[in-house]
């Protein structure tokens, strides 16, 4: 008599007899080691997806077995087991979940999506292809010639729709809603912009909504207090004509993960309207690449609700990643820091022999950090930078004997970051409570103080009764008069120098922290060397703004009626304009000299 385990898929050395049959592994025991004897002295250990077969009186491929379970697990890979670009979105199949390939289709495996829970999900060959329904490869697939369809395929959640995905019918939450307002208040508590709105969100957090009765009262920061027996949601309006400015529903928290470990930073804001989120990375370069919904950036992902997951997590991935939520009444600004930790192989015991170093002082606090390369290792620390009053992350080259350098980020804020220290940096958070409420919050995107709904539970010291006390608690700096914008040079040499010039009303303005978009109507083309706006025939052209400081923006681009003359460079096919580039409005006589120029060609 002998004991076997089998295990798909999975193949390991051991001094045991191994054979494989058929993609499953099976581990042949002697006959005088009972399967419960190896596990209580951990010589095996079994994991959820194992499964334990007996056999009586031979083992499997030798003679004839009695197997009281004969399971196989699924045929092909999970997608991010062939590919780490082929990731599963949980948000997709919220209604799937597994523990084993036997929860799933025969076409599928059941495997990690980017939340860290299991997904069924279609299975992968080695040479790409999906597997198909009933087992089969997508090779042999051309031999039915059934096409996949949405018919009689039922999407049980709400919100959700059917969609064709590498030939397969799956459930698919909505990303895609009509623009038209029709105001929908939900059994959450929350009003959507429609109907649409209120059954997406009801996919993403897998409940079921209902549309109930709409009775609303707005506490603006100069009405009374709210009446008792008013009922209010995060984003109150009495009105379409009432916007109101992007607030955190709940606190940004710090998160620590072990590498290849998978988190996620839910930039959870309200607003009328309903506010745009992206996202960024703080670093030590200027440039900032900024992350938008629906992409995914290496081993991060911006869900469809401007969620950010990291998967698979590197050191590298240590650091401050800022929401920006933007609509058309203002901007937020909130910091969510990760730390990604190297795990030890051993517990850090401390030699009772070994001198102690001397206490940490607040003083280390002020020390400049220590970007030395001492040694090849080369990982990422945090340190306390005192001139912007809050703890950065930075890659450490090895040198240890540095006081201003911290593992986590909790460490760094613990040890140097005085309570109380930056609350006007903090973002306006409404809180999950319902007791509404006018209150004041500085902004520091806008230096100003805003007025916001408060909840009346969990926010955050950037939260004042009036006016006045806000702006007694963040002064407004005292604004300094803007110099005079200065081009790089003249007219007619600043057209040779550049890649486009081109004459246009500038259509919209969107103005980003460090940077910003400027869309304008085209009315002439002077010069084009990279984009092709003759040829294409182009009517609008999309600028975008580098490096710009809008306290005192240059160049000074406003809406107004008269066309501008605008001369910039091309990079990776993007218009760009800097703060020396050549922006004036246009006049007569500059458009017939540059006319000249161009027809004579000058350059």
């Amino acid at each position: 008599m002998r004991e076997l385990i089998l295990i798909a898929s999975e193949k390991r050395q051991d001094n045991d007899e191994l054979r494989t049959i058929e993609n499953v592994v099976l581990y042949v025991f002697p006959p005088d080691r009972g399967i419960s004897e190896l596990l209580a002295e951990g010589t095996v250990s079994l994991h959820k997806s194992f499964r334990l077969w007996r056999t009586m009186g031979a083992s499997l491929g030798f003679g004839r077995a009695d197997l009281q379970e004969y399971k196989i697990a699924h045929e092909g890979l999970c997608p991010n087991k062939l590919n780490s670009n082929l990731w599963v979105d949980a948000q997709s199949t919220c209604e799937r979940e597994c523990n084993v390939d036997e929860d799933c289709a025969d076409f599928e495996k059941c495997c990690t999506n980017v939340c860290g829970l299991n997904s069924c999900v279609a299975a992968r060959f080695s040479d790409g292809t999906p597997a198909q329904p009933g087992g089969q490869h997508a090779r042999n697939a051309s031999e039915s010639n059934s096409t996949a369809t949405c018919d009689g395929f039922i999407c049980s959640q709400q919100g959700a729709t059917c969609d064709i995905w590498d030939g397969q019918p799956i459930c698919k939450c909505q990303d895609r809603c009509e623009k038209e307002p029709n105001f929908t208040c939900a059994s959450d508590g929350l009003t959507y912009f429609n109907r649409c709105y209120m059954d997406a969100e009801a996919c993403i957090r897998g409940v079921t909504l209902t549309v109930v009765a709409c009775r609303f009262y707005l506490a603006g920061p100069h009405t009374s207090p709210l009446p008792q027996d008013t009922t209010a949601h995060p984003t109150p309006t009495s009105s379409q004509d009432d916007p109101m400015p992007p607030t955190l529903y709940s606190n940004p928290h710090h998160q620590s993960i072990y590498v290849g470990g998978t988190v996620s930073f839910h930039c959870d804001v309200v607003g009328i309207p309903r506010p745009d989120v992206t996202w960024e990375k703080q670093s030590e370069r200027r440039e900032r690449l900024v992350m938008r919904p629906d992409q995914m950036y290496g081993n991060v992902v911006i869900t469809n609700i401007g969620q950010l997951v990291i998967y698979n997590a590197q050191v590298w991935d240590t650091g401050i990643y800022t929401c920006i939520a933007r609509n058309s009444a203002g901007v937020l600004r909130a910091d969510y820091p990760l730390s990604v930790i190297r795990r030890a192989e051993d517990d850090f015991s401390e030699d009772p022999e070994m001198p102690m170093g001397r206490p940490f002082s607040p003083a280390d606090c002020l020390v400049e950090v220590d970007q030395r390369v001492c040694s090849g290792e080369r990982h990422v620390d945090w340190y306390y930078d005192s001139k912007l009053g809050n703890c950065q992350a930075f890659n450490n080259g090895g040198c240890e004997d540095s006081r201003n350098r911290f593992e986590t980020y909790e460490e760094c804020k613990a040890s140097c970051q005085r309570e109380g220290m930056g609350i006007c940096s903090l973002p306006a958070v409404q809180g999950p409570c319902k007791s509404w409420e006018a209150r004041w919050t500085w902004n520091s995107i806008m230096k100003e103080c805003q007025a916001f709904v408060y909840g009346g539970c969990h926010g955050n010291a950037n939260n004042f009764q009036t006016k006045k006390e806000c702006e007694a608690n963040c002064p407004q700096r005292k604004k300094k008069p803007c110099k005079t914008c200065r081009v790089k040079g003249k007219m007619v040499p600043s057209l040779c120098r550049s890649d486009f010039a081109i004459v246009g009303r500038l259509t919209e303005l969107v103005e980003d922290l460090d940077s910003g978009l400027a869309r304008f109507s085209l009315e002439e083309v002077l010069r084009d060397e990279k984009m092709g706006l003759t040829f294409f025939n182009t009517k609008h052209l999309e600028v975008t703004i580098a490096k710009i400081d809008w306290s005192c923006p240059c160049p000074n681009i406003t809406i107004e009626e008269n066309p501008l003359l605008v001369m910039g460079v091309v990079q990776d096919g993007m218009a760009i304009i800097q703060s020396d580039s050549y922006v004036k409005t246009i006049t007569e006589r500059r458009l017939k000299r540059l006319r000249e120029v161009v027809g004579k060609k000058g350059c």
